[in-house]
């Protein structure tokens, strides 16, 4: 933020990146932050249980809202790259969730065809690289 006209320095509350966390290098100041929240109107993210879908219309929904909101370029190939690995690798650690990713596609792809294709496809790039695969189609 301005402040007397003197643009503040970068203000964190960590000295360091956690192992394990997701570093985008992206800041925005606390100001645009609010902003960007107060604008949002969240009813407009409520899913229902009915129209939750794990493939087309789930949570990430109103991150990605948010990041237009400040001017987050998630489309960048080199941060939409780190969060396609990061994300994907996150989701496939759960088997929970890796059985409702696999079960919405195979409900998606009706007929023995599409079955098989997507079985072949999910024994060649594994689990995280299904769930790679959604995390990118998700941000297109």
């Amino acid at each position: 933020f301005e402040q007397g006209g003197v643009l503040a320095p970068m203000v964190t509350i960590l000295h360091e990146v956690p192992e394990g966390v997701l570093f985008l290098d992206y800041t925005v100041s606390l100001m645009d932050f609010m902003d960007a929240i107060n604008q949002m109107i969240h009813e407009n993210y409520v899913i229902s249980e009915n129209e939750y879908n794990i493939i087309h219309n789930n949570c990430a929904t109103y991150l990605f809202g948010f990041a237009k909101k400040v001017g987050f370029d998630y489309k960048d190939p080199n941060t939409a790259t780190n969060i396609e690995n990061y994300v994907g690798k996150s989701i496939a650690s759960n088997d929970i969730t890796v059985g409702k990713i696999r079960k919405a596609y195979l409900e998606q792809n009706k007929g023995i065809y599409h079955k098989a294709s997507f079985y072949v496809w999910n024994f060649a790039v594994g689990d995280e690289g299904m769930t790679r695969a959604l995390v990118r189609s998700y941000m297109n």
